[in-house]
């Protein structure tokens, strides 16, 4: 294979030539003096490459939305110098993850430009010969920009992904450069991305070693702040992107977006969104997506930002699907709907609306006597969405005030619920639903619900059809021919009784039939309380 030397930046080059000594385990970066400041982080390509190979990739990559070939291939070699993975990491073939150096530097893609541009305008492009075995030089005056030049005479160029046979990667040398560019001289170990030479189909250099961290952290751009801005997610709805992350100040944020078509080689690329306030404690910023954005990604400098500690990861967006993974809301219930809840809801339908936020994440649904928890059953509550869950709410033990709690098993969030007395009695045969079914051999659970110390009387029926009298009126038993006395009940301290009939005490069927059930409420002024109309299918 062909190894060629990659050149120092031109305006310090002073005659440099091939340095090849063997790899060590020891730190052997180099600087050139000087750094990238906070206004010189976007990176353009003016695609001018003659050669068909560079451009020739055409499938897409998940995390560098809008763009291919060339393009595609040098924002990969940019975003491996920044502070956190960019996006989810992926992109190269060989696994590598790209981004994650740690250090208080993140690149900006720009998108294209017009033209090659000056030697400051930060433009990559190709240049049709060098001298020498040159692949690719960086011209610098650093702190205020940079150019870098890809040699196109005698050199085949690939855009990738994937592995190839002669010519060189892109995205490998494109890495390199920008070493150059962020003030990384040559380095003497020999596996780091900034040694100065590369073999002809090598992808090794599009990761950068131990080696060429160091030396981007060490009094280039330092270790990675603890308080830099951070983006974890970047979710598009309706004309506006919504960034999740942290750090972030609580106004005048400044929001970085890739421009959507090629810029003029002079001027400043980027189109931002200005007084941007963030929310939930510095966690969230939504703004409006601004005429002239593209695909690309998103950047977010902190107010008042004077270094690269105020300036967040890059991180894709294509402005119409989400990216990475927005971080669960806190759990929180605002409101219990209804605000009294029933000792006994009849039936498995959940009438009970619990609303908040986080609900997503809830695992558990719960509510408290003094010295006991209890576990809602999951089969009795539904997440409807992130605001809402509704329940089946279970018989409360007691009448009055309890706490109901709602948790994702590490954090809680709790109202406070009102149990009172039913309205009118209510009877509750199996499942309490209309024409539930029961099995004859496993008994029969029912409730009975009404004013504490009433007595309800019950009865049973094969008929539908009405019975009334001025006293009662009822609407089962064929006016009183066909009623079934089940028995008095008389309603305890929380609000009903449960009651269980063993398989003796229920009809023998040898085929199903249908009954229905009734309670009267003892309670004067006339016609007394009567309860719903239970009803149920026994199958033997």
């Amino acid at each position: 294979m062909k190894a060629i030397k990659l050149v120092l930046p031109s305006l310090l080059l002073g005659g440099a030539g091939l340095l090849i000594v063997p790899g060590s385990d020891s730190l052997a970066f180099s600087k050139i003096g000087g750094s990238l400041g906070i206004t010189q982080r976007d990176v353009r390509l003016f695609n001018n490459f003659t050669d068909t190979q560079a451009n020739n990739n055409t499938n897409p990559a998940s995390q560098y939305p809008g763009y291919l070939g060339a393009d595609l291939a040098i924002w990969k070699g940019v975003t491996e110098w920044g502070s956190d993975p960019f996006g989810d990491g992926s992109g190269d073939v060989s696994g590598n993850i790209l981004g994650g150096a740690d250090a208080n530097f993140d690149a900006f893609w720009a998108g294209n430009a017009s033209g090659v541009g000056g030697t400051n305008d930060n433009i990559v492009s190709g240049i049709s010969s060098c001298s020498g075995s040159t692949l690719a030089f960086t011209e610098t005056p650093i702190s205020n920009g940079w150019r870098i030049r890809f040699c196109e005479a005698g050199i085949t160029w690939h855009d990738g992904p994937g592995f190839f046979s002669g010519g060189f990667d892109i995205q490998g040398v494109m890495c390199h450069e920008y070493g150059h560019a962020l003030g990384l001289g040559h380095s003497t170990v020999g596996n780091a991305t900034m040694f100065p030479s590369v073999s002809s189909s090598s992808t090794a250099i599009r990761s950068i070693e131990a080696d060429d961290e160091a030396g981007l952290r060490d009094g280039i751009y330092s270790d990675e702040a603890g308080d830099k801005p951070r983006i974890e997610a970047t979710v598009p709805s309706g004309g506006t992107l919504t960034i999740h992350g942290a750090n972030f100040s609580g106004f005048n944020n400044r929001v970085w977006f890739t421009p959507s078509g090629s810029t003029s080689t002079g001027g400043d690329p980027r189109v931002i969104v200005g007084s941007a306030s963030s929310s939930s404690g510095g966690t969230q910023i939504t703004v409006a997506i601004p005429a002239g954005a593209g695909p690309g990604n998103v950047l977010v400098e902190r107010s008042a930002a004077t270094n690269g500690s105020d300036i967040s990861n890059a991180f894709p967006t294509d402005l119409v699907n989400p990216f990475g993974v927005p971080p669960a809301p806190p759990i929180q219930l605002t409101s219990i709907s209804p605000a009294n809840i029933p000792a006994l809801d009849v039936g498995t339908a959940e009438s009970v609306t619990l609303t908040g936020s986080g609900m997503l994440s809830v695992t558990e649904v719960m509510f408290f006597i003094p010295g006991f928890e209890i576990q809602i059953d999951p089969s009795r509550w539904t997440v409807v969405n992130d605001t809402t869950i509704t329940v089946d709410m279970p018989q409360a033990i007691q009448l009055g005030t309890l706490p109901i709690s709602v948790s994702d098993g590490v954090d809680f969030a709790t109202l406070n619920v009102d149990f009172v007395e039913v309205s009118s009695p209510q009877l509750e045969i199996g499942t309490g639903d209309p024409l539930n079914i029961v099995d004859v051999s496993d008994g029969l659970p029912v409730i009975v619900a009404g004013s504490v110390g009433e007595v309800v009387w019950m009865f049973a029926s094969a008929s539908q059809a009405p019975s009334s009298t001025a006293s009662v009126m009822m609407g089962i038993g064929n006016n009183f021919t066909q009623l079934t006395f089940l028995g008095a009940v008389t309603i305890g301290g929380a609000g009903y009784t449960e009651l269980f009939f063993s398989s003796s005490a229920l009809p023998t069927p040898s085929v199903s039939i249908i009954r229905f059930a009734q309670g009267v409420q003892l309670t004067l002024p006339i016609p007394l309380p009567v309860s719903n109309v239970a009803s149920v299918i026994f199958v033997p």
